[in-house]
Formats: structure tokens, sequence, C-alpha cells
């Protein structure tokens, strides 16, 4: 097992192995022209810019009170109304909705949290920073979500809850993993910080297990101009928890302490917590953000119908993303399959932007590998869709043209 001691080593011998293309290489940022088209360009309006202002010239900047007449408190109110819960908690990144829910309902060393191991590594990075171990569950190859007929399998009496990953904009069935997690008297979060907005059976995404996260930053398909998240919930109490633990343990005993004639130690700080609170100026970029969400994921389905369109008429071996019957897909991401999938990303890296998504399954990753001895083949449906996907350019600004200019230029590929 490597240690921090000879992981300076361990990754000269890893570089010295690889071999590097600098037409692949991560950039910050490169604009759309006439030859090239990026993965992602967000879209900035004047409203954006003068919600920063507002937010700036406001001068709160920090909400200390969840009960504030503030940005956050108002965004909070707006994002229940669009999902239809009934609490939101609004904070600093969808992987600190994660933690917290994980913190919330006290789930620590020796206890196993369920997860798909074909996502970012938040997932798994929340389940070990709590002290749990990453359980992980193989996925369907046609969704890229959890494949269910797996999950109760991997209970233990150690579980103590499932969080399944709404992948790219697609829904885990998650009335039936809710029926399991019931069953087992788990906890359910669903990760959909990939997929705010997104559908599942006729409703918004966020009511179906007992929490749901979310994540608005600068690519997915709201964002504030920074990183921002949230936990959505019907449960008041967890809702009233996690906001504590995202602001310094700070409850009703904590402000009725600061307005007390004797100060000395009139101020408890109820539980402990870290502070994960968001800024009013993104907050107020949210508020603007979250009112075009609707439109822009109707176009992202828009641009996906056509390149499946286009992409099926090519007819190649490139399989493009599905959707179930009960699901509302929202496209944050257009990922297609292919065996050829790099040879195809060289190829089209000149004019199109492309990205592999997640192409190391999270448990063939450097910390769990080693931690807890995953090998090549534990799950071999990830393991091939790391091997085979492709991101392609999506996002609501891309035109029709834009879309045939992508098309053509795999069709390119597949002529050579």
């Amino acid at each position: 097992m490597l240690d921090d001691t000879c992981a300076p080593v361990a990754w000269r011998f890893y570089m010295a192995a690889l071999r590097t293309n600098p037409q692949l290489q991560f950039v910050k940022y490169r604009s759309k022209s006439r030859d090239f088209i990026p993965l992602y360009e967000p879209t900035i309006t004047e409203e954006m810019r003068q919600a920063v202002l507002q937010g700036f010239d406001e001068r709160l900047w920090i909400r200390g009170s969840r009960e504030w007449d503030s940005q956050g408190r108002r965004f909070e109110e707006e994002v229940c109304q669009f999902i239809g819960c009934k609490y939101a908690v609004n904070m600093t990144s969808g992987t600190a909705a994660l933690l917290l829910a994980l913190k919330a309902w006290g789930i620590g060393p020796g206890d196993e949290v369920i997860t798909a191991p074909n996502t970012f590594p938040a997932p798994t990075d929340v389940i070990m920073w709590t002290g749990a171990t990453p359980v992980y569950v193989d996925i369907e190859l046609d969704s890229y979500c959890m494949d269910v007929s797996k999950v109760e399998a991997a209970i233990t009496p150690r579980t103590k809850a499932i969080m399944p990953v709404d992948a790219h904009g697609h829904a885990a069935d998650l009335d039936a993993l809710m029926e399991i997690a019931t069953r087992h008297n788990l906890h359910l979060v669903d990760d959909s910080c990939q997929a705010i907005g997104a559908g599942y059976k006729g409703s918004k995404l966020g009511t179906h297990g007992h929490c749901a996260t979310f994540s608005y930053t600068r690519n997915k398909p709201m964002f504030c101009g920074g990183d921002g998240g949230l936990l959505v919930t019907n449960d008041k109490q967890l809702a009233e928890t996690i906001w504590m633990l995202a602001n310094h343990g700070r409850g009703p005993r904590y402000y009725e302490g600061s307005m007390a004639e004797v100060a000395y130690r009139a101020l408890e700080h109820e539980i402990s917590g870290l502070n994960f609170r968001q800024s009013e100026v993104l907050s107020a970029v949210a508020r603007v953000t979250l009112r075009s969400l609707q439109a822009w994921n109707e176009r992202r389905r828009e641009l996906a119908a056509r390149y499946t369109r286009l992409i099926h008429a090519l007819d190649t071996d490139i399989a493009p993303p599905q959707e179930k019957p009960y699901a509302w897909h929202s496209y944050w991401r257009y990922v297609i399959r292919t065996p050829k999938r790099d040879k195809l990303r060289l190829f089209l890296s000149k004019h199109v932007e492309t990205k592999p998504t997640y192409h190391t399954p999270n448990h063939l990753d450097r910390v769990p590998r080693t931690k807890y001895g995953f090998k090549e083949g534990d799950f071999p449906v990830s393991e091939r869709y790391a091997r085979e996907n492709l991101a392609l350019p999506m996002y609501p600004a891309l035109t029709e043209e834009d879309v045939d200019f992508v098309v053509g230029r795999i069709e390119a590929f597949y002529r050579s």
C-alpha cells in the first residue's frame, strides 16, 4: 500500500509511464470561435452582473443567521418553490451538502455507505471523511446510474445509507432505491449534483429520498459565478441540523444568548459545526440563473435530441445516451460511448473540445484502491464506461449549426 512518504516517488514513476499530448491539456477556458467549439460556455447576462453589484452593495455579504432577510434566504425559498420541497439549505458546494447530510445522521467510523463508482470523487471523499467506508454498486450501461438490482447484495449490518448519483442529468431509479432503504432502515441521500432541474416520474428531483443535494458551479446546469451547493428535504429537523453544521453549530441557544443582558457564557454553540455558508453575492447571482434553469434544461434536451438523431444516422459504433421512461433527462452533459474514444478525442481536439467523464473509476483511484484493496474487474460495467465514455459540447448557447459541426467532425473521423 502506498503511503504519504512514498507518494512523490510513485508519482514520478506514474508520470514517466504516461504518454501525453499538449492538444489534450486541461486549460482554464477556451472561447468559442468559427472553427472551435468548447465543451462548455457559460451564459453571462447584464442581469447577472447587476446581481453581483446588488449583493455587494447590500453589504451583508455573509448570512450569519438563517432567519435574516437576505439573498440566501430568498434563494432558498425560490428553490423550494421550483423543486416542490419544504426546506432548502444554501451552502458553498454540493460536496459540502453531501458531507453534512452524512454528519447530520451521525454516520462515522465502522459504518458503510453504498454509492456508485463512475462519478466525481466527491461521494467517495465525503464518505471517507466521515470515517465510514464506501461500498460500491455497479451501474447500468444505458442510464449510467446505479444498478438497483445489485444494491441489496451490497447491504451489510454496517450499512447506514445509500447515495445514488443522478448521472449527467439522468435520475437513478429512486422509488426502487427508497423501497430498499425503507425496508432495511437506511437513509437515502440523492446525489443530484449533476441534475438540478431534472425530473423523475413527473416531478423535479429533490423529493424522492430523505434529502437531495445539488451543485450550482461554473459548468453545471445553473451557476453563480463561483462554487455553490444546496441540500433540499421535507424533514424540518434535518434541515435545521444541516444549517447549524454549516454555520459553526449556531442554533437557537446561540441567537438567544446573543441578546442576553449579562453576556458572560450566554452564547452556546449547540453542536460542533464548520463554515459552509454561501456568499450573499453568489446567492444573488444564483437567484438570477435559477429563473432561467427550466428554459436552459429544455434547450439542452432539444440539442441532445439533435445529437442523437444525427449520430444514429452515421451508423457507427457510437452509443448515444439513453433516457429511461421514468426520467426527464436534463443533459448536463451529452455523454456518448465508443471503443475508439481516445482516438476520437484526439482527432476532434483541434476543433471540438470533448472530455472523458470520470475516466478513472472511483474504486481504482489511488486512495480507495490502496486503502480498501479494490482491483480491476471489481465493477466491470463502470470500468467499461470509463474506457468508452466521451462528453460532447453541451450548453444552452450551443446552436443547431454547432451540433452539426461536431457531428460532422465525428463523421470525418470514422471516414478516415
